[in-house]
């Protein structure tokens, strides 16, 4: 088989500052088709795993669920919260936590410059409201910020070992980076216009530079793609040469995808069966499956029948 070979035109990615905050990655020229190819894959690493920090747990007084009031607190402890979880957070550490605390008494407002100064973490939007203080009225304020990449929901933050009743887990996106929208657009490249040119625009929470957003995601794109190709390169190594070609009279059809109506098929994939071989060791389960009637089981019987 003849060498595949690639050519690429000469690129320019460069970083454009639309506002603050909101930036513009642009990739130009790709060949055509690549710039949802490209752009796509780029889009959803900077949209969910630029790694980041976020609130995971809290402490209000002595309250023991999100839905108490609070006294002398004008907000009740779930709008409360809903205030902290909108706090911008920067740790300073290599720490995977670090935890912080206020302490005010009313009459006024709480924001996040009441928090106690800390070398560890950096508010980044301290006038960012809390809660508002009747005469006389004192709230303490508890709070632990970890770092991490994606989501994180209450139920696993729960998983971590806590001391006290009054600790109160939230769920957590990490994420520094919001609002990521793509765009691609046909641009000239000598005499063909059919060229891609990518727009990836995203606004970060100011905790983060756009070039290590930026950054950031080509490398891991990169980085995984080589680990692919590494893969790949390895797993050929390992089979003898004479039997790598395969033809396709060769392949068993018990080996082969299974070619039965789309919702079976689906069903049986949320199950773990995705080839024809797997379906004939598991069918004794298959009735036990959600969503599969008997009709259903007939179709799959006769179809057993028919490859086998």
């Amino acid at each position: 088989m003849a060498q595949l070979s690639l050519s690429y035109p000469s690129l320019s990615t460069r970083l454009i500052s639309e506002s603050e905050n909101r930036y513009t990655l642009r990739i130009e020229p790709l060949l055509p088709g690549f710039g949802y190819t490209l752009g796509n894959s780029l889009r959803r690493v900077i949209l969910s795993s630029i790694p980041g920090a976020a609130l995971t747990r809290i402490k209000i007084n002595e309250i023991t669920h999100e839905y108490q009031a609070i006294d002398g607190v004008v907000e009740d402890a779930f709008e409360l919260i809903l205030n902290l979880k909108e706090i911008n957070f920067e740790l300073n550490t290599d720490e995977d936590s670090v935890i912080i605390s206020l302490k005010k008494t009313g009459p006024g407002e709480v924001t996040a410059a009441h928090f106690e100064k800390n070398s560890q973490i950096k508010v980044t939007n301290p006038d960012a409201y809390i809660c508002t203080l009747d005469k006389a009225a004192t709230v303490e304020i508890e709070i632990e910020v970890s770092r991490g990449f994606g989501y994180l929901s209450s139920e696993e933050a729960k998983l971590k070992p806590s001391q006290s009743p009054y600790h109160i887990y939230t769920d957590a996106l990490f994420s520094p980076v919001k609002n990521v929208a793509l765009n691609v657009d046909q641009v000239r490249v000598g005499d063909k216009t059919n060229f891609d040119r990518v727009d990836i625009s995203f606004e970060t929470n100011g905790t983060i530079k756009a070039s290590e957003v930026a950054e950031y995601a080509m490398k891991m794109f990169v980085e995984f793609s080589q680990n692919i190709l590494s893969s790949f390169q390895a797993g050929l190594a390992e089979v003898p040469t004479s039997v790598r070609p395969v033809e396709a009279s060769v392949v068993s059809s018990s080996s082969q995808d299974i070619d039965l109506p789309k919702r079976i098929k689906s069903i049986l994939e949320k199950n773990g069966i995705s080839t024809n071989t797997e379906l004939k060791l598991k069918i004794a389960e298959v009735a036990d499956f959600g969503g599969i009637s008997e009709k259903s089981l007939e179709t799959i019987t006769d179809y057993i029948k028919s490859i086998s």
